[in-house]
């Protein structure tokens, strides 16, 4: 595999996964609007983070993890489930609070790192979303260890680009949006927090299958 085509793979990966509007994305917004740039990007690095430890886990320990998850799948299912709820309603609650960038709290840089990974670790989708890249490209694409480095590396440049992106977008138009936009915008985050959570419990599979397979279409027509 030639290496312009192994880095383009990976980056519309990463653009794929960050455009496909989880609990990180609204996250990215919401902080970025009403914390400032710089914490939304600590919550774009603490996912980064996150999506590092979940990809090397998915190729160094695939056939460990697809024996030992379905073990622990009700568990799982539960802790997203009420780690989704109690966000979502947290953040409904304190959407009466928005304040401006002077009156903002002084938490520390790496609350919002760390509010990036858990999001990202406590979803299982996420997981399953990189075990079934990683086989795919192992199993079907035969690649061998240094261009599946290629591959992630370049995923984990692009969805860092853009959720960059995203952050400097929902920063600069803050200054047009009033406090009643913000209230409101809070608790629709809120119950978008919620509606994951539910929807996690409900079902995990589905969506990482629909991943896959756009995945594999992207990869199969740039061969």
């Amino acid at each position: 595999m030639h290496l312009p085509n192994l880095f383009l793979q990976g980056a519309i990966t990463g653009l794929l996964l960050t455009m496909s509007f989880g609990a990180g994305f609204f996250a990215l917004v919401q902080t970025s609007i009403t914390k400032g740039l710089q914490k939304g990007l600590m919550i774009a690095l603490g996912a980064i983070l996150s999506d590092i430890i979940f990809i090397g886990i998915s190729i160094f320990a695939t056939s460990i993890v697809n024996e030992e998850l379905p073990k622990y799948s009700e568990a799982i299912r539960w802790i997203g489930l009420f780690t989704f709820l109690a966000l979502g309603i947290r953040t409904i609650i304190k959407s009466s609070k928005i304040v401006s960038g002077s009156e903002q709290g002084n938490r520390p840089l790496y609350y919002y790192i760390t509010k990036g990974f858990l999001l990202n670790i406590i979803n299982p989708l996420v997981l399953l979303t990189w075990l079934g890249i990683s086989l795919y490209l192992q199993s079907t694409l035969r690649y061998n260890s240094q261009e599946t480095l290629i591959f992630f590396s370049a995923t984990m440049l692009a969805t860092f680009a853009s959720q960059a992106a995203i952050c400097i977008f929902s920063n600069k138009i803050k200054g047009y949006l009033s406090e009643k936009f913000l209230h409101k915008m809070n608790i629709v985050i809120g119950v978008l927090f919620i509606i994951i959570g539910i929807g996690l419990f409900i079902g995990i599979g589905g969506q990482t299958s629909d991943k896959a397979q756009t995945t594999k279409k992207i990869f199969d027509r740039l061969k």
